[in-house]
């Protein structure tokens, strides 16, 4: 694995999602599975998505060594993007990232919102760029 690509749900902060929940999305879609790695859900856990060991289905055309992890919220309840992740969300995240790096040797900058491929969109609604920079975990390598 050569990256890291970070996604949200696009459900608003009240909708309970679990990676089964997309799972059961992503396969009604015709999918073979989920397409995220990891999830993380509105109260920091994390939960095991597609197996490491298969290409994910999360950046089309980027997907290739590249490790998707979705957190669960990004919309308002009218659906339009709202940064609407919880504290535990973040340092759950901060965790993952930290140890995904390190476990796979990625470089910080090779950690990238969706939009960053596809800047048409605008998951996962946060900016991950000051994210990655203000996160003490993730600097002090």
């Amino acid at each position: 694995m050569k990256r890291i690509t970070i996604h949200c749900t696009a459900t608003p902060a009240t909708m309970q999602v679990t990676a089964d929940k997309i799972r059961q999305w992503h396969l009604a879609r015709g999918w073979s599975d989920i397409g995220y790695h990891w999830v993380i859900g509105r109260d920091g856990k994390v939960e095991t998505g597609r197996s490491m060991q298969r290409t994910g289905a999360h950046v089309r055309g980027h997907n290739r060594d590249n490790i998707g992890i979705c957190l669960v919220g990004g919309v308002s309840k009218e659906f339009e993007p709202e940064d609407n992740f919880t504290p535990e969300q973040f340092k759950a995240l901060a965790t993952l990232i930290h140890t995904l790096r390190h476990c796979y040797d990625i470089a910080l900058d090779k950690v990238q919102g969706h939009h960053f491929y596809h800047p048409h969109k605008a998951c996962p609604c946060f900016d991950v760029n000051a994210f990655l920079n203000t996160s003490p975990s993730l600097n002090n390598d």
